[in-house]
């Protein structure tokens, strides 16, 4: 539906008669378009069939030139004969072209062709060999034009099989075998004349291959016309079978001719029979000529007569249009018109009248429905007219009823007010309960924190004990260990003393020695006084390092006796950071105990708070609904006595209808309905 709604648009705008045209418009303008689409097209192949008409009336003049441009070469070999004038021909030709030149565009080629002729004619002195080449040349060129006319007037592309092979043999078959067998005649004549030419036999040979094919060709073209058309065949098949049994003919003497054997023709026989086969020839181009012709006048009378049959069916269709929606634009308006009526004295009060029903479509059951409306809505006055009544008793007793009711109402309302402000003092207090217990919660909370802080600094503390000790035992060991290897120096020291000594009583030894022996040990005596001096330097330093490492192993057992008294003291401190720890543990848990309880208490006091709250405002609620309800009443009061005045003027609207015949408007009628 909503592709229609531009449509639906439109029509809402226009008056039914403008509706009716528009439609009829639309309707119309399809059958006018198809038929002008038909008519056109037959048209153009009228006018295409009409074209190929011309062609054939401009190759019948071509054919007679073609005609003389034949017998004048053949006069060009025969010195007795005279040439004929081409006047005729010439004066055929320019009436074809001043009738179909212009549509066939041959202007060109016919100057040219004229000036060829014109030039061939004006050479008195030439050999005969030069005036029958000059006459072969032209006869091309006019074969070559026969097809540009073939091609320029649409025979090359006729639709119709019949008058396609008609047309075929026309133009492409019959014009070149009249030349084949000219030729031949002409070639059978030079024969005659000088009987051991061999190029002249040569000749014969190859014509009669051009000429059979040709003969073949339109034989096969004739057959296939006729079959596809039969009532060619009367028309046709005498001229060709003139045609196919003088070239038969021809073709046999030739063969005799050439081959030697048997009885052998004279060319002179040669000659006449080509000359049979030209005139055939040329006959059954005057009989294909008019019988293509008279096809395609018929085509164009077929079609003519089918475009007038289009153009009446659509001019009756057209017509039958205009009839229909005529009718139904009157069907229309006087349905509507009708109804029209009939809604005016409705409007006015007449609920009596009646609505015609005249037709069986959308507007008659539209009448109808109308007509069922009418009825229901007399049916509707009457109960309307009997509720009125009623509805005034009523509104008097709810008047009274409301008027009651208001008094009630007020005292309500007085009473709510004072509950409403001894709640809102309760919910007050409330409120300052929760405020404090929300500020204990934060003191516990806090307590809390604080408790658990101090807890993880002691764990931390002892943690940091705990390293302390291993350190001070590991540096015990390392200070034992020092002890030990001072003792083994003062060892290693002792054993150099003594090394020292024995040296040093081996050097006095050795000094003995020198001096005993004299001059000789003065030296060695040197020798032994260093080592003795030397040994004096070791013994002393080793009484110096001595003293160093006891002093060292002095230090070394201060220091282990101090270490022993702080790895004590850490182990004491290890203990009360213990004790703490545990204290504070059991704080942490009084403190999570007393926040939970906390807690407890400000989620009760917050609890009784929203509780108080919600009274309050339900208080308010009702409050505000006794006062919605006091003024409710009140309206409803003014509405009662609103609702009887409104009673008396529906009473008196009521009275202008006439609800049966002959009554008066206002007259009391029998309710339909209770």
């Amino acid at each position: 539906m909503m592709f229609f709604t531009p449509a639906i648009q439109l029509m809402k705008r226009l008056s039914y008669s403008r509706k009716m045209l528009v439609a009829g418009f639309f309707f119309c303008l399809p059958l006018v378009l198809l038929a002008y689409f038909l008519v056109t097209n037959i048209r153009e192949q009228v006018e295409f069939a009409a074209k190929e008409r011309s062609g054939v009336h401009y190759i019948v003049p071509l054919r007679n030139m073609l005609s003389y441009l034949l017998e004048s070469r053949r006069a060009a070999l025969d010195p007795g004969k005279a040439t004929p004038a081409p006047d005729r021909a010439l004066a055929d030709l320019n009436r074809a072209e001043s009738l179909f030149g212009g549509e066939l565009a041959t202007g060109k080629s016919l100057q040219s062709l004229k000036a060829r002729v014109a030039e061939v004619n004006a050479r008195p002195r030439a050999t005969p060999r030069q005036t029958f080449s000059a006459h072969t040349a032209l006869a091309d060129e006019l074969l070559e034009m026969i097809v540009l006319v073939a091609d320029n007037s649409n025979l090359t592309l006729d639709p119709d099989i019949d008058s396609y092979y008609l047309m075929d043999t026309l133009t492409t078959k019959l014009p070149p075998l009249a030349d084949a067998l000219a030729r031949m005649d002409q070639v059978a004549t030079h024969l005659a004349a000088d009987r051991s030419a061999v190029g002249d036999r040569t000749d014969l040979i190859v014509l009669s291959g051009q000429i059979r094919t040709l003969v073949d060709a339109i034989n096969k073209n004739i057959h296939a016309a006729c079959v596809k058309n039969p009532a060619l065949t009367p028309l046709l098949q005498s001229s060709f079978q003139d045609v196919e049994t003088t070239s038969a003919y021809l073709l046999k003497s030739v063969s005799a001719a050439t081959s030697a054997t048997g009885h052998v023709p004279l060319p002179r026989e040669i000659s006449k029979a080509a000359q049979s086969a030209t005139d055939a020839v040329f006959a059954a181009m005057d009989r294909v000529s008019p019988a293509l012709d008279g096809l395609l006048v018929q085509r164009i009378h077929t079609f003519r007569m089918r475009m007038y049959l289009y153009l009446s069916i659509s001019f009756l269709a057209f017509l039958l249009g205009i009839y229909l929606n005529i009718g139904c634009f009157l069907s229309v308006r006087e349905g509507i018109t009708s109804v029209r009526d009939v809604a005016v004295r409705v409007a006015d009060g007449d609920l009596t009248v009646q609505t015609p029903q005249s037709s069986r479509d959308e507007l008659g059951e539209t009448a109808q429905m109308f007509q069922v409306m009418t009825e229901n809505l007399r049916r509707i006055i009457v109960t309307l007219t009997e509720v009125t009544g009623k509805v005034i008793t009523f509104a008097e007793k709810l008047s009274n009823s409301v008027e009651q009711q208001v008094g009630f109402s007020t005292q309500l309302a007085t009473s709510m007010v004072e509950i409403s402000a001894t709640m809102e003092e309760f919910s007050s207090t409330a409120s300052q309960i929760a405020n404090h217990s929300d500020a204990v919660v934060d003191i516990a909370d806090r307590t809390l924190q604080n408790a658990k802080d101090g807890a993880t600094g002691v764990e931390t503390l002892s943690l940091k004990m705990d390293a302390i000790s291993r350190d001070n035992e590991n540096s015990l060991q390392e200070i034992v260990a020092l002890g030990r290897k001072s003792k083994e120096i003062t060892k290693i020291m002792e054993i150099i003393g003594d090394i020292a000594h024995q040296t040093k009583l081996i050097a006095f030894n050795a000094a003995l020695e020198a001096a005993s022996a004299g001059e000789a040990g003065k030296r060695f005596g040197v020798v032994a006084v260093e080592i003795r001096r030397l040994a004096d330097s070791v013994v002393e330093s080793a009484g110096q390092t001595e003293g160093k490492i006891t002093e060292i192993m002095e230090s070394v057992e201060r220091l282990v006796n101090a270490s022993e008294k702080g790895s004590e003291g850490i182990r004491e401190g290890l203990d009360y950071s213990g004790q703490t720890m545990e204290l504070l543990g059991n704080v942490v848990d009084s403190a999570t105990a007393t926040t939970n309880v906390a807690k407890q208490i400000s989620l009760a006091t917050k609890q009784q708070q929203i509780g108080s709250s919600q009274v309050v405002i339900a208080l308010q609620d009702i409050q505000e609904g006794a006062r919605q309800v006091s003024a409710s009443i009140q309206q409803i009061n003014t509405i009662g006595k609103e609702l009887v005045t409104m009673s008396g003027d529906l009473r008196g609207i009521m009275g202008r209808f006439r609800l049966e015949e002959g009554a008066e408007p206002g007259a009391e009628s029998t309710p339909l309905i209770s």
